[in-house]
């Protein structure tokens, strides 16, 4: 099989769905020496992709517009790469493509959630999902959770669209290297013990409730660990933003901005406990990333969190302030519990496999698009 990844997505610092597909490709050129993979980038390859010299066929896009890549640029340079499947893991494919496609959908926000998108994202991901839907051969989401919704809103079959947990990237591990603590605190100024969010800023991410539960902390409990926030800036942020300038917050709250995986998995081994009281999630990377590196969990009780959390977290409802407080004040003064938390974490996290879900994919592409003797189907 000849098959083409579209990677262009990746030119911005990765975060979630940029992060699943990147590591995907590599799955993909780790484990699959039988067919042959074209990658499209923008602008330059990708350099965590250098190891894999040799095993694939670059094609550079020449600018990074999402729309105007997607829809004029990407057609006709599919069309010439002879592709029998071409692969979208980030954005929907083109509106208009002749290729055999599919892609991988991540969650169901434009349509349960479309306020806490602009409304230029609404738009394209309403309209080119719905047109994707249509015209591909196949569609992959990564949770139970997330496929209802999407076929709730999209109106498609289920069997339509098949379901496979992303993996946790093997960086992400228990860590007792102090100098690496001591270099990440003194670089971001952070305190000894602290509460960590990782997200993009964003409406969805639910952090303007996270701040006032550890103000109700604050008054009603002398509950004093900072909050340090980790992640870029994203859509709809300026609320978000004009909280954090509250000159109460100046000792309480560290806004990292977007760090570097190496800093990254630092920063989980050394949270007292990872908050991430998201509104809504298709997966929740943070998550599987947290309890791989032994960081006690408090989450949403929404969407795919509990199926990704399993046992190994502390739920409660996003949008009741008292019960993300309470969950975060159990998770960190209960030491039993958290004891229970980190261990039950780290068993969690060997359902998720990058490896793994390359086989699935394949084998689901092998199936549903190939036909099993791998003709075309």
């Amino acid at each position: 099989m000849r098959i083409g990844i579209d990677l262009t997505a990746l030119w911005r610092p990765a975060t979630g769905m940029e992060n699943l597909a990147l590591e995907m490709a590599q799955a993909l050129l780790r484990i699959d020496s039988k067919n042959q993979y074209t990658l499209f980038f923008c602008g330059a390859v990708h350099p965590a992709f250098e190891q894999f010299d040799g095993r694939y066929i670059p094609v550079l896009a020449p600018v990074a517009h999402e729309a105007l890549l997607k829809n004029l640029w990407f057609p006709p340079m599919a069309s010439a790469a002879k592709l029998d499947y071409l692969h979208f893991p980030v954005f929907p494919p083109p509106l208009w493509s002749t290729s055999v496609k599919g892609w991988t959908v991540h969650d169901a926000t434009p349509w349960m959630f479309p306020d806490t998108m602009n409304f230029t994202s609404r738009w394209y991901f309403r309209i080119l999902s719905r047109q994707a839907a249509r015209s591909s051969r196949v569609m992959f989401t990564v949770t139970e959770s997330a496929r209802d919704d999407i076929v709730r809103h999209l109106h498609i079959p289920i069997e339509r669209l098949h379901v496979i947990y992303p993996g946790v990237r093997p960086i992400f591990q228990v860590s007792r290297d102090l100098a690496a603590f001591e270099r990440v605190r003194q670089r971001y100024g952070l305190p000894e013990k602290f509460i960590l969010f990782v997200g993009t800023l964003q409406p969805r991410k639910n952090l303007r409730r996270l701040l006032q539960a550890l103000r109700v902390l604050r008054i009603e409990r002398g509950f004093q660990p900072a909050l340090a926030i980790v992640g870029r800036k994203g859509w709809l942020c300026d609320s978000i933003l004009s909280e954090l300038a509250d000159e109460s917050l100046e000792k309480s709250v560290i806004v990292t901005g977007y760090v570097p995986d190496s800093d990254l998995v630092v920063l989980y081994n050394m949270a007292h406990l990872l908050a991430f009281p998201s509104l809504y999630e298709g997966f929740g990377l943070p998550c599987i990333e947290a309890m791989a590196c032994g960081c006690p969990l408090v989450t949403s009780n929404r969407g795919a969190l509990r199926e990704v959390g399993g046992d190994s977290a502390l739920y409660a409802d996003p949008e009741d302030v008292r019960a993300i407080a309470q969950a975060v004040w159990e998770a960190s003064e209960n030491q039993p519990l958290r004891e229970q938390l980190i261990d039950r974490g780290l068993r969690r996290v060997g359902a998720f496999s990058w490896d793994r879900h390359a086989e699935q994919l394949l084998g689901t592409l092998e199936r549903v698009v190939f036909g099993s003797n791998g003709s075309q189907a």
